[in-house]
């Protein structure tokens, strides 16, 4: 499953489009849409990741990460705090509006992720009151990615290309398919935005690491036909 990395695109000069299209004169960590995510399990317990500013204060992130299934599969006590996030050098605290439906039936997840979601929806929407106007933020893309397509990956740990390996379903219908790129991330990158490279607009999420003979191969994201379909839009 596991494929090449082909650097088709310099990923500084990757960045440095992207924040020449979002019209960026500012540093590259405030121009960027992108904002780190800390969200409390437990008293004991926390998930790290990624969530993508799209307008109105409002963030688009991994489920997994602020739904509640990961303490249940940790075994981290109870006491779960709002997720925070940290956008253009500032912490907020998240509201979360909605998330996808996880499904815990046993032996429903090969791939690692600790869950499955209906619809392939690991995704969920977070609201941040009080954001500046203007704030720097990312439309969904009109169309599906398709196999080959050029892509930014941004976390909070990096900036990388990469491109569209295929659309990958899952073992049943009820979870729907994820979009693949060959790039590995690793723990604290998921909701991470993955951009066209040719048009700043997100393309997908980072979901969770896809699996090849027992070992970590790419990594699936939940692409943004997928996501327009959670907003509603």
């Amino acid at each position: 499953m596991h494929r090449h990395l082909h650097d088709f695109l310099n990923p500084c000069r990757a960045a440095g489009l992207l924040l020449l299209l979002l019209g960026g004169c500012a540093t590259p960590e405030g121009a960027l849409p992108l904002a780190g995510l800390r969200a409390g399990l437990g008293p004991d317990c926390w998930a790290t990741g990624a969530a993508t500013h799209i307008g109105r204060g409002r963030f688009l992130t991994a489920a997994h990460l602020v739904d509640g299934t990961q303490p249940l599969l940790q075994g981290c006590a109870p006491g779960a705090a709002p997720p925070s996030i940290r956008f253009q050098g500032r912490d907020h605290t998240a509201e979360l509006l909605r998330a996808g439906q996880a499904d815990l039936g046993p032996g429903l997840d090969p791939l690692g992720l600790g869950t499955v979601y209906v619809g392939g929806r690991d995704v969920a929407l977070l609201r941040v009151a009080g954001l500046a106007a203007g704030a720097p933020a990312l439309p969904l893309c009109a169309g599906a990615p398709w196999p080959g397509q050029p892509l930014l990956v941004l976390t909070p740990r990096r900036r990388a290309t990469s491109r569209i390996a295929g659309l990958r379903p899952e073992a049943t219908a009820l979870h729907g398919a994820y979009a693949e790129m060959p790039l590995r991330l690793e723990p604290g990158e998921s909701g991470g935005a993955v951009v066209d490279a040719s048009v700043p607009c997100l393309l997908g999420l980072v979901s969770h690491r896809a699996e090849a003979g027992g070992r970590p191969a790419g990594t699936r994201l939940v692409p943004a036909p997928v996501l327009r379909a959670f907003l509603g839009e």
